[in-house]
């Protein structure tokens, strides 16, 4: 059965044997999912998400697709035109600029950046096509007793750990138990990093531009 966030802090609840830190606890939470989320992990990467493009508008934001607010880092922009896939060109944002004054007419898209929370592409689309980026993002936030996540399910222990930590340094002043989840922390961190990397490894040795 998954966990839920209110089953997260009860266990941290129990752990410490206190039960006068709700508001604490849940503050702690959030930091440590605030010092995690931007770790690239088999929960918070993805490529199964699509959203379509509108014929003639540039930018794409949550209306879209809700986890394009939330993108940590856009790693590539897919265009399917038909059945093949087709990889825009990524751009900064000073060159895009240029880009789309250098051309302002409509066409496929074959170029992209990613500023102000949405997606821009140019050309503007002349068609409605299916657009599959590959990105790591932000969870959605745990704010309800019922919410549930990779934090409060594959990442549990960590997020506990890290919690406690917090909670032991800043509000109970416990150095003993600051330094006993400082032990544990970094183990639950390579075992998560492990587990994403055998599940994206290839097993075969690319090469590089240097």
């Amino acid at each position: 059965m998954a966990k839920t966030f209110l089953d997260l802090r009860n266990r941290i609840a129990a752990d410490l044997t206190r039960d006068d830190l709700a508001d604490e606890i849940k503050s702690a939470v959030g930091d440590a999912v605030d010092h995690y989320e931007t770790l690239r992990l088999y929960f918070n990467v993805t490529r199964s998400k699509t959203f379509s493009t509108v014929i003639g508008q540039v930018a794409y934001g949550a209306a879209a697709l809700a986890e394009i607010p939330d993108i940590i880092s856009l790693d590539t922009l897919f265009l399917f035109d038909g059945t093949r896939p087709l990889e825009l060109d990524k751009y900064e944002v000073d060159e895009f600029e240029w880009l789309q004054g250098s051309m302002t007419g409509a066409g496929r898209p074959v170029a992209y950046c990613y500023t102000d929370s949405q997606i821009l592409l140019w050309p503007v689309p002349v068609a409605v096509y299916t657009m599959r980026p590959h990105m790591h993002f932000k969870l959605p936030a745990l704010v309800n007793d019922t919410d549930s996540n990779a934090w409060t399910n594959d990442a549990e222990q960590l997020i506990r750990c890290h919690a406690k930590l917090l909670l032991y340094t800043n509000v109970i002043e416990d150095t003993e138990g600051m330094q006993r989840m400082q032990v544990q922390i970094q183990p639950l961190a390579d075992r998560l990093a492990y587990k994403t990397s055998g599940r994206a490894a290839t097993g075969r040795i690319r090469g590089t531009c240097w």
